[in-house]
C-alpha cells in the first residue's frame, strides 16, 4: 500500500475506535471502505471486517447491559415498594400487639400462615385483680386523675406480670384478668402467686411514695388453677365477626369470684392452686366460702407472705 493509503487506513481505524469509545456505533460506516479488496490488501479487509464484528458485539453487549440495568431498576423499585409495605405491616403489627394478648402473638409468630387459634383444654392458673373502692373513688376524683391512677399502678404491675410469664388477657376499668400457662402446673401456679405477691409489694411502695396525702390504694387479688378451654371465641352478628381470645370454664369464673371476696389488698388462692405450691409460700388457714353461682363451697386461704 502507498503511504497515503497507510495514513488513511490508520485514520479510519483511529476514528472508528474513538466513535466506539463514545458509544457512537452508528458512526463507524467508514470501516466499510477498508473492506474493498480492490483498493486495499486482503489482510486490511479482514482487519476491517474483524473490527466491524467487534463493534457489533460490543454494541450488542451494551444493549444487553442496558436491558439488564432497566430490569434491575424495575426490580429495585418493586423491592423498595415491597419493603415499604413490610415496614407498614410491621408498624401496624406493632400497634396491634399493644391490644393482643402475648399468647396470641406467639401462636401467630410460630405459624403465621395457619395459626391454631382453636380452643384447647389446658391446665392454667388465672389471676384476677381489682382496685378496691374504685367506684367510690371515681365519684370524688376526676376522670383524668382516675385514668392517671390506673395507668400508674397497672404500668408498675406490667413488668412483674411479664417477668412471671403472665399474660394480661382482659382489662375492665379497675381490673385485670391474667393467665399463667406452663406444661408443669406447679410452675404456672407458683408464677401466678409470685406475681400477686410482687404486685402487693409494689402497690405498697407506690402508696408510700404518693405525695397527695390521699387514702392508699388497695389491690385485691384472687387466684385459681385448673383445666380451662383456652383459645378463640367468635361472636357473629349483622355487623360482622368479633373474636376474643380467653380461657373459658369454671376455673376462670371461680378466680373472679375469689377476687371479689378479697379485702384490704389481700391475695386469696383456692385449694386447687395451693396444692400445687409445694409449700413455697406462707398460707393462712383454709375456710370454705360459698361463691355466687358456684354450687359447692370453695376452700380458700390467704397468701400471707
Amino acid at each position: 500500500m502507498t503511504s497515503e493509503n497507510n495514513d488513511r487506513l490508520f485514520k479510519i481505524l483511529l476514528d472508528a475506535a474513538k466513535k466506539v469509545s463514545m458509544g457512537k456505533y452508528d458512526q463507524t460506516d467508514s470501516l466499510m471502505e477498508l473492506t474493498n479488496q480492490s483498493k486495499y490488501p486482503p489482510m486490511v479487509s479482514e482487519l476491517a471486517e474483524a473490527f466491524g464484528m467487534m463493534i457489533v458485539q460490543v454494541e450488542a453487549r451494551e444493549f444487553n447491559l442496558e436491558g439488564l440495568l432497566s430490569q434491575l431498576t424495575a426490580k429495585n423499585k418493586t423491592l423498595e415498594e415491597t419493603l415499604q409495605r413490610v415496614q407498614l405491616l410491621e408498624s401496624v403489627r406493632g400497634h396491634l400487639s399493644k391490644f393482643v394478648p402475648k399468647s396470641v402473638q406467639d401462636i401467630i409468630d410460630n405459624n403465621p400462615e395457619n395459626p391454631d387459634l382453636n380452643k384447647h383444654e389446658k391446665h392454667i392458673s388465672v389471676l384476677f385483680l381489682d382496685i378496691a373502692g374504685y367506684t367510690k373513688m371515681s365519684e370524688t376524683t376526676s376522670r383524668g386523675d382516675m385514668n392517671h391512677l390506673i395507668e400508674t399502678y397497672f404500668s408498675e404491675f406490667l413488668n412483674i406480670i411479664v417477668e412471671n410469664k403472665g399474660d394480661i388477657n382482659e382489662t375492665a376499668g379497675d381490673g385485670l384478668m391474667i393467665l399463667f400457662q406452663d406444661e408443669d402446673p406447679r410452675i404456672h401456679a407458683a408464677n401466678a402467686v409470685t406475681a400477686a405477691v410482687g404486685i402487693r409489694k409494689r402497690t405498697n411502695l407506690i402508696n408510700a411514695a404518693q405525695k397527695s396525702g390521699g387514702p392508699p390504694v388497695m389491690v385485691n387479688m384472687g387466684i385459681n388453677s385448673g383445666l380451662a378451654d383456652v383459645g378463640s371465641t367468635r361472636f357473629s352478628g349483622i355487623a360482622g365477626d368479633r373474636w376474643t381470645f380467653t380461657a373459658s370454664g369454671p376455673v376462670t369464673n371461680i378466680a373472679a369470684r375469689v377476687c371479689g371476696i378479697a379485702t384490704n389488698g389481700g391475695v386469696l388462692v383456692t385449694r386447687n392452686t395451693a396444692d400445687l405450691l409445694d409449700g413455697r409460700f406462707q398460707l393462712g388457714e383454709f375456710t370454705p366460702h360459698t361463691l355466687k353461682n358456684v354450687s359447692k363451697p370453695i376452700q380458700i386461704c390467704e397468701v400471707t407472705l
